[in-house]
């Protein structure tokens, strides 16, 4: 039922915020001692003030990255490339105007990970959904995405 998905309560937060720290010890368990892909959380998530963007939308596309490419590839030697993969990925995101929520529906969250019935039995939950019904917010997010990857340039290459 969405209607309890989006009902107010002190669980439902609670158990996501559990969901996302299981599945990042599961990723750390898991990882070679050099991944990188928290620094590239970090990284993203700082070019994000002052954009509509919220830092769950830059998670969601690293955790669904993460669940894509091998942690063997998110080594600091491939940092850049891991950067320009979670910048594809939103692109093609907001292009399509759809985002799945990483949880909701995600068939391919870590078994080990033991989600609230709410989480499994879901349907995929689009986060850009505005997107869909509002025009005008999605020329404002893609003019945001291209503020985001000149100040990700900045960032990366400009800093001193």
């Amino acid at each position: 039922n969405t209607e309890a998905i989006f009902t107010p309560s002190l669980m439902w937060p609670e158990s996501y915020a559990v969901a996302e720290v299981k599945f990042f010890r599961h990723l750390a368990r898991q990882a070679p001692c050099d991944t990188f892909h928290l620094k590239c959380l970090q990284v993203c998530t700082r070019i994000l003030v002052g954009t509509g963007f919220s830092h769950y939308t830059l998670k969601a596309v690293v955790m669904h990255l993460l669940n894509t490419i091998p942690l063997s590839r998110w080594r600091m030697s491939k940092f850049l490339m891991r950067l320009q993969d979670i910048m594809e990925y939103l692109r093609s995101c907001l292009q399509e105007k759809c985002l799945d929520h990483f949880f909701f529906g995600n068939k391919n969250v870590p078994e080990e990970i033991i989600l609230p019935p709410a989480f499994q039995t879901a349907q995929p939950l689009n986060l850009f959904q505005r997107l869909v019904q509002d025009p005008d917010a999605h020329t404002k997010a893609l003019s945001e995405f291209n503020k985001l990857q000149d100040w990700l340039t900045r960032l990366l290459f400009y800093r001193h």
